[in-house]
């Protein structure tokens, strides 16, 4: 279809250039000998395209229009190479896999190519008939080849165009169409009949005439003479029976069988495509099996096609659909003398996991189905019947001669059970023990045939040394011989303390205090030497209540790992422990950072050191330095204060809006910080304002600010310049007031060295916490209570609860 209709494309799109505006015009304009395909826009040639596809044109129609029209063979091939170009560019756009999607069509003729066999489906539900698809497969046109040299068989009818040429010491061109009575006439020669006889017949008849009629020159080898056919001539033939398009279809003469179906649309599901006859002269003269070319690539039955031939596709005799493990699981068309054997050829065989041994099938008979199998050996006999299922199973998972041996051998593994294999023999076939085999004891695993097991002992060194105690193997017996390793504890030893690499250590026989020191790898500088224990476990069979639980053994000097001398042999299980030397004190550093003449990182003197000590050292404040912002960011050593933190800002992020998120961070953060009175601290060094360092504080002393902050339940959080004197309502006022959510009540604020003040209440009366530079005002946010209008009923019981209680208690006072 493609390259014909292009064909006819392209014509309507030269004269389209040429002269006439619509499609009509085009069909009925006669010359295509002066068209220029490389003029042509490829939006002209797809929008003519499209017309004439709706024109019902037939391929061959279109292709004989062409070449009549009198189109250069140069130009009909740059106008195939064109819309060659366009089509793939316009199937690569839209469709982005289109080369994986050829790929995997490739596999049309046979199944779907999934890890497990299917049988593939027409879109009704039903199986397809193998070979249905090869007519309508796209990578598949059977359109004739109309390039190729004249075959010369080729029979000569009346519309063919006959090329003849004479060269040499003669020169003669001449182009002649055959008239319908089957003649042509020769300049200078006369009429002579052609139609009947072949390429060959006719050079030879041209050839002897014209020797005759004055060219005696070909007679003596002086000139050649050469005969072809140019245009081709059409045919009609007639499809019926199980074509999916029967009719009468016209074609080029150089068509086949397959040229005809194809241009049939192929053949329906109940057709057959074993005994498609061709009749001639209402004689058959050929048969089409189209599975010798889907199996064998046979083309022998796809004989060239003749004017009024009649091509009648019968019904198919047979159909039996093949299921499981073949390589194309399917429905197949069987012949009447075709068995088992022909169909599982059919199929491509079985697959690397088939049971070959039988088959089962479903069979019809007169009133229902019924099973039946085939052994292997009757396959030749068997020959499949109506409405037949074929199923292929699965080998099972199981061994016919399968043992094992597992443990300590060289190789263990599956191995094959040979007649008369003994347990001696199977251990040689695994290369023999291993070092460390137990050979005291060893099991063999046996099944039953009654799939239950039972353990046979036996001692390895008895089989292995004296053929008595050998035991004969049967099918899937499991040997299973121990390591000494599998009865021994993975015994292990433990140091820790002032060691570079304290842990748990792999026992060794004989290992040493001096080897687990050199495994630990040594001492480090806090060691006390002196000061080494040894805890050892004790077995004891006393219950008494004082019993020791362990041998503590104190041991001097092992710092000299040297080589010499026995050392200290250890036992499985020993913690060795190197306790730290007395008044041994890394340094500890702590940071001063802010508004101090000299800010970094200092190294405590004493452990009494205390923040007054600190800024003494470092030159005192400097001039910008604030009071009240400073605070002590100190290591969360014990994880209380953390989870404190955690449930705080959980807290504030229910109840506060719009905190800021240096709070947020602060709040969370694994470092407690600690408010401090600097201005205290300083006027008195060593109160109990003036806490003593640790390792990894920082000491924080902020510059002046003069801001103070207003976040939550605002109308505007913002900052707002401090005003010595003023309230809370000031700077909330600033803020643009509070909001519905406020929650009044439980202001509270932030001092910038971490402490914090809230509003308390005494009766009626409430008492803000006083603001300060640097402070931080937050407005919690009230609590959401789900809130529900009342039904009509609860609206009456209450109703009615009321105006009794109202009764009750005007009777009281009546009385």
């Amino acid at each position: 279809m493609k390259v014909l209709t292009r064909l006819i494309f392209c014509s309507l799109i030269i004269m389209v250039s040429l002269q006439v505006g619509h499609t009509q015009g085009l069909l009925k304009s006669s010359d295509l000998s002066k068209i220029n395909v490389d003029a042509l826009t490829d939006e002209e040639i797809l929008k003519y395209r499209d017309q004439l596809q709706t024109a019902g044109l037939s391929e061959i129609q279109a292709e004989q229009l062409a070449i009549q029209r009198g189109m250069p063979s140069s130009e009909v091939l740059k106008l195939k190479a064109r819309l060659a170009k366009i089509t793939n560019a316009s199937k690569m756009a839209s469709v982005p896999d289109q080369s994986i999607r050829r790929t995997q069509d490739s596999s049309y003729l046979y199944r779907n190519k999934a890890d497990t066999p299917v049988v593939s489906q027409a879109p009704d539900g039903k199986p397809k008939v193998f070979g249905n698809e090869i007519f309508s497969n796209p990578s598949l046109s059977f359109e004739p080849n109309l390039r190729i040299a004249t075959p010369k068989n080729y029979m000569i009818g009346p519309d063919d165009e006959l090329l003849i040429d004479v060269y040499g010491y003669q020169e003669v061109n001449y182009r002649l169409i055959v008239s319908p009575e089957g003649t042509i006439t020769l300049p200078y020669v006369g009429v002579l009949p052609v139609s009947g006889s072949s390429i060959e017949q006719v050079t030879r008849r041209i050839k002897e005439r014209m020797i005759r009629n004055g060219y005696a020159s070909l007679a003596s080898g002086q000139s050649k003479i050469e005969v072809n056919v140019g245009r081709i001539k059409s045919i009609k033939i007639t499809i019926v029976g199980e074509a999916k398009r029967p009719g009468t279809f016209t074609l080029s003469s150089l068509s086949n069988m397959f040229n005809a179906l194809y241009a049939a649309g192929g053949i329906t599901s109940e057709g057959s495509f074993r005994q498609i006859e061709l009749i001639r002269n209402n004689k058959v003269v050929n048969t089409l099996d189209v599975y010798d070319f889907l199996l064998k690539g046979d083309l022998s039955g796809n004989v060239g096609l003749m004017d009024q031939d009649v091509i009648r596709v019968p019904v198919a005799l047979l159909h039996v659909i093949v299921k499981g493990e073949v390589k194309r699981p399917g429905m197949y068309e069987l012949l009447a003398s075709e068995n088992m054997n022909d169909l599982i050829r059919f199929t491509g065989g079985f697959t690397s996991q088939a049971y070959t041994a039988a088959i089962h099938i479903e069979q019809l008979n007169d009133r229902e189905r019924q099973l039946k199998d085939v052994a292997k050996n009757q396959f030749d006999e068997y020959k499949p019947q109506r409405g037949d299922v074929v199923i292929v199973d699965r080998v099972l998972e199981t061994y016919a001669n399968r043992v094992t041996i597992n443990g300590a051998v060289i190789r263990p593994g599956q191995f094959e059970l040979t007649a008369g294999l003994q347990l001696s023999d199977l251990i040689k076939k695994a290369d023999g023990l291993r070092e460390d085999a137990f050979t005291n004891r060893a099991l063999i695993i046996r099944t039953r045939p009654d799939l239950t097991t039972e353990i046979i002992p036996f001692q390895v060194n008895e089989v292995l040394q004296n053929p008595a105690y050998d035991i004969k193997l049967k099918k899937e017996d499991v040997i299973n011989i121990a390591s000494i390793f599998d009865y021994k504890d993975n015994y292990s030893i433990t140091i820790e303390g002032e060691v570079r690499k304290p842990g748990v250590y792999k026992y060794i026989d004989k290992i040493t205090l001096k080897d687990l020191l050199f495994e630990a790898g040594g001492l480090t500088d806090a060691a006390a030497p002196q000061q080494i224990e040894i805890a050892r476990r004790i077995n004891s069979d006393s219950l008494g209540v004082s019993q020791k639980i362990a041998e503590v053994l104190d041991v001097n000097s092992e710092r000299d790992l040297a080589l010499k001398g026995e050392g200290i042999v250890l036992q499985p299980w020993d913690i060795v422990l190197i306790r730290t030397k007395i008044g041994y004190k890394p340094q500890v550093t702590v940071t001063l950072a802010g508004e101090v003449v000299y800010p970094g990182t200092y190294v405590l003197e004493t452990k009494q050191d205390k923040i007054s000590d600190l800024i003494k050292r470092a030159g005192g404040l400097t001039s910008e330095a604030f009071l009240d912002g400073a605070y002590l960011s100190r290591i969360n050593a014990t994880g209380v204060a953390r989870e404190a933190n955690i449930s705080r800002i959980q807290k504030l992020q229910r109840n506060v809006k719009d905190t800021s998120n240096a709070l947020l961070e602060d709040v969370t953060n694994p470092i407690v910080k600690v408010g401090l009175n600097l201005g205290t601290i300083i006027a008195n060094p060593g109160s109990n304002e003036d806490i003593i360092l640790r390792e990894g504080d920082v000491l924080n002393v902020s510059k002046i600010t003069n801001e103070v902050m207003i976040n939550g339940e605002v109308m505007f959080p913002t900052q707002v310049v401090y005003k010595e004197g003023a309230g809370l309502d000031y700077y909330i006022d600033k803020a643009g007031g509070l909001t519905d959510n406020a929650r009044s009540k439980k202001t509270f604020v932030l001092y910038p060295n971490g402490s914090a003040g809230k509003t308390s209440h005494f009766l009626f009366f409430k008492k803000y916490p006083r603001v300060r530079r640097g402070t931080e005002v937050i407005v919690p946010k009230k609590k959401e209570i789900e809130r529900r209008r009342l039904s009509t009923g609860e609206v009456v019981g209450i109703t009615t609860a009321v105006t009794t209680l109202a009764a009750v208690l005007i009777q009281l006072l009546k009385n």
